[in-house]
């Protein structure tokens, strides 16, 4: 059984698709809980709707206090001991579930299980796939060893709900990576793997919080890696303010450096959304721009994300599931 968590802040133009795919999964024994975190739009009318409509659905209403403040709300609320993640301007393919439970049955010891992932714009359009996450326990221990955080799409996931509890769960100092340092924290406890197949249509747009806050995110990652490298080598953490401070003090070219790369990943970015905006010449800009930056970021991900002919091949044989999404939602997409 499942308790999927839906936290929806000002999300009226892409909730309704988001609930739907819920609702279609091939998977049905589960409960959706809605986290309405303040809304100023008409979302927790919506919400409120679906709620009434299928018994399986409750709305919790917050005053805004944040995404981990409403993870956290759901999660206490939850039933079941799964957590699946859902965000409001996403939408997850039919077989989500019923395969990630799948794996979660064969492999008990797994504490969280994401999957790969279509980035598709705020139509529907495909943008590329991400392929994140380590698909066996070797390469997560490899990952663990190496110093890495081992990530995987926040959206997808579906949590042990005992482990999350265990350690504390969603932490908002860390946001917008709070997914980051909370996978960290429950890997502990046991690995956290993804199944290698694209199971959700992910959004990326430019209201979106990666996009909005894109240097900040960068910063924060940076900081959850080193502490999780201080961690495994028996050295104290550092606050965030003082990991920042011992950044500027690094010279002056290390911090140029560090910059140049993170604007050729924030212009791969805009290139992205530019191009699934079909705005063409744009998207060829700063797609220039990305691998003038940073070139060992820019290539090798044009390459696995669009334009090899594995990615091709696996395009092509969702096309079908797409379309019919696509089409079934086009007042919204």
């Amino acid at each position: 059984m499942i308790s999927v968590v839906i936290p929806a802040y000002n999300a009226a133009r892409f909730i309704e698709p988001a609930i739907e795919s819920i609702l279609k999964q091939t998977f049905q024994e589960f409960e959706v809980i809605l986290v309405d975190d303040g809304s100023t739009d008409n979302t927790l009318e919506i919400l409120e709707h679906y709620a009434q409509k299928d018994p399986r659905i409750r709305v919790i209403q917050c005053t805004h206090g944040g995404l981990s403040c409403a993870l956290n709300r759901g999660i206490s609320e939850a039933q079941y001991p799964w957590i699946g993640r859902m965000d409001a301007d996403d939408v997850a393919l039919p077989e989500r579930f019923e395969k990630q439970l799948e794996a979660a049955r064969s492999h008990p010891q797994v504490v969280a299980w994401g999957t790969y992932a279509y980035h598709i714009n705020s139509y529907g359009k495909i943008l590329g796939l991400a392929q994140t996450g380590p698909s066996t326990e070797a390469e997560f221990y490899r990952l663990r060893n190496d110093g890495h955080l081992v990530q995987l799409i926040h959206p997808t996931v579906l949590l042990k709900k005992e482990i999350v509890l265990a350690v504390g769960g969603y932490k908002s100092e860390f946001e917008p990576v709070e997914e980051l340092e909370l996978f960290d924290r429950m890997a502990a406890y046991g690995p956290t793997l993804a199944l290698p197949e694209p199971l959700l249509l992910y959004r990326v747009h430019s209201g979106s919080v990666s996009m909005q806050r894109f240097f900040y995110q960068k910063q924060l990652m940076r900081h959850v890696v080193a502490c999780h490298r201080a961690r495994i080598s028996g050295q104290p953490e550092l606050s965030f303010e003082q990991f920042s401070q011992s950044l500027q003090q690094q010279p002056f070219w290390v911090r140029w450096q560090r910059e140049l790369k993170t604007s050729g990943m924030y212009y791969y970015r805009k290139a992205g959304l530019s191009v699934g905006e079909d705005q063409y010449l744009q998207g060829g800009i700063y797609l220039g721009m990305s691998a003038i930056l940073n070139p060992s970021y820019c290539l090798p991900r044009l390459w696995q994300q669009i334009l090899s002919p594995k990615i091709q091949r696996i395009f092509r044989s969702h096309n079908h599931l797409l379309s019919q999404g696509n089409n079934s939602h086009d007042k919204d997409f």
